[in-house]
């Protein structure tokens, strides 16, 4: 059923439950917090703001009555920069409320362009591709549907909704920093995660946060600093976030010419990210500087301080480096050599987190292995050598990788190094179990190498079975029979992989096929073009 108007009860129960819509996707929010400052708060801080706005204000059935306290209570409770912009949207919609004891889509419409507008004026240098523009556009768009849901409040809300979520997927393309992260703007995700609640709240539709808890009544309360990512050779680069609402003083101690746009422009020369408002006879200013205690001087020249916050955003980036590092690390990586585009695609498909291009007769110094590892964030590291030469300089590197816990499989060639990977593929934290499993994929698997050769005028091909030569003959398909029937337990065997090097061709596959295939008639046989310089063609039984 449609809802034609709404009063300060309606606006209530609408912006409670859009706290708690905003505090289930608070650390998603938080996680995407790349602008101003990647300090993952965004989320934490609009939810305070808000929270603090709803506990301020007093239930009243006269919307504009309720509104006034809501504004208060965010004007001050205002936490960081996202908070003190969302206080700002609301400040304008109760400026514009404030005579009206019930709305409907119309007045509703036209106080949330206002809340923009005076969002707007607040920020000193508004940047687009932020919450700012979420909430202009999807007003702006949103517009030309009021006048066909003049009885349906829920209705424009849910269009209103829709237009920021299709403006918040193109923050991205506004904000080259939102890009490079790949993700859209925090606070404009925040701001529509709160109205999306609100809907759900006009139309009864989460009734659950009636009776939640809306949380402490100390709402400020400062999270527990983590400063074990900020030590003495850290560089100091995003300086300070620096919040205050001064209350402008009367008396010979002060300053009593206060001009705000000369004060504004005094602000500009110090920091940036500045948002900064008068209401009635107190200021409130948010600012980044390096050097806060030349914004104190200039505001205590004129008053005294209400409220101050000063945090120190390179601690706060860090942590959140931190703790993101922490929760993306692996619990086990894999790092392998395979020379080849077809072998390098087959052991992408395993996720192997370094593949190093590399193979017999192809050297790879310790310092290039040492490297791989310093890049693969893992607790433990598999290395997949994948030939015998590079065993040596794969436990080289694990000496100098001082720290960290690498092993080595012994493994010789690629085709062994993909059984391990298939043998290996269990979900476990144990990495030894995986190990284990991985080392016995590798000797499972008897592996024949084909390698053609000039000489003189005739094509000479030879034959090794896991590394050690068994027949040689000008005769392919001879040269194939004889390795394979010294493959032990024969019998056994149903199936093979070949992998076709870059120097194979279709007309030897078939004869290799043929040839095996008269010695095991229902052998199964999975062709790969590896693309390896260095065999012909490898098969594994």
């Amino acid at each position: 059923m449609a809802v034609p108007v709404i009063d300060g009860n309606d606006f209530e129960r609408m912006l409670k439950a859009g706290l708690i819509s905003l505090r289930n996707h608070e650390g998603e929010i938080n996680d995407m917090n790349v602008f101003p400052v990647s300090d993952g708060d965004t989320g934490t801080n609009m939810r305070l703001t808000l929270q603090n706005g709803i506990m301020s204000a007093e239930s009243n059935e006269n919307l504009g009555e309720y509104l006034r306290g809501v504004k208060k209570g965010m004007l001050l409770g205002a936490r960081g920069n996202s908070g003190v912009i969302l206080s700002q949207f609301f400040a304008g919609i109760s400026n514009c409320l404030e005579e009206k004891s019930v709305i409907g889509a119309s007045d509703f419409h036209e106080a949330l362009v206002e809340a923009y507008r005076n969002a707007y004026g607040s920020v000193i240098n508004p940047v687009e591709g932020t919450m700012l523009t979420v909430a202009r556009l999807g007003a702006e768009r949103s517009g030309k549907i009021v006048p066909s849901c003049k009885d349906s409040v829920d209705r424009f809300l849910s269009d209103y909704i829709s237009e920021m979520k299709s403006v918040l997927n193109e923050t991205s393309e506004l904000l080259p920093v939102l890009k490079e992260s790949g993700v859209k703007d925090s606070g404009g995700a925040g701001y529509i995660c709160i109205f999306s609640g609100m809907l759900k709240g006009l139309l009864g539709k989460d009734s659950d946060f009636e009776n939640e808890s809306l949380g402490p009544a100390s709402v400020n309360a400062p999270a527990p600093i983590d400063a074990d990512g900020f030590t003495k050779d850290s560089r100091f680069v995003e300086g300070y976030c620096t919040e205050f609402i001064l209350q402008l003083m009367n008396g010979n101690s002060y300053d009593a010419d206060f001009d705000m746009p000369k004060f504004i422009e005094k602000l500009k020369s110090m920091g940036e990210s500045i948002v900064a408002f008068k209401i009635d006879d107190r200021i409130k200013v948010h600012i980044h500087a390096m050097k806060p205690y030349r914004i104190l001087e200039l505001a205590q020249r004129y008053g005294e301080f209400v409220t101050i916050k000063i945090e120190n955003m390179q601690v706060q980036k860090n942590a959140r480096e931190l703790r993101m590092k922490k929760c993306s690390r692996k619990g086990m990586g894999v790092l392998a050599v395979v020379n080849g585009d077809g072998l390098k695609k087959l052991y992408g498909s395993f996720r192997c987190d370094a593949i190093l291009d590399g193979g017999r007769s192809m050297e790879i110094s310790p310092d290039t292995f040492t490297d791989a590892f310093s890049r693969i964030d893992a607790d433990c590291i598999i290395v997949i050598p994948n030939g015998p030469e590079l065993m040596e300089a794969a436990r080289q590197a694990k000496e100098n990788s001082v720290g960290r816990n690498i092993s080595i499989l012994e493994c010789e060639n690629p085709v062994s190094g993909y059984y391990a990977l298939v043998n290996g593929q269990m979900e476990s934290d144990d990495f030894s179990r995986r190990f284990g499993l991985m080392q016995e994929g590798a000797e499972s698997v008897d592996v024949i190498s084909i390698e053609s050769e000039s000489v003189g005028r005739c094509g000479m091909f030879s034959a090794s079975l896991n590394g050690k030569p068994v027949s040689k003959s000008s005769d392919m398909k001879s040269a194939v029979s004889e390795a394979v029937n010294e493959i032990p337990a024969l019998n056994s065997k149903c199936s093979c992989m070949m992998v076709c090097g870059k120097n194979a061709s279709e007309e030897m596959t078939v004869l290799i096929e043929s040839a095996m295939s008269e010695i095991i008639p229902d052998l199964e046989i999975n062709v790969i073009d590896g693309g390896q310089e260095n065999n012909d063609y490898m098969i594994g039984f």
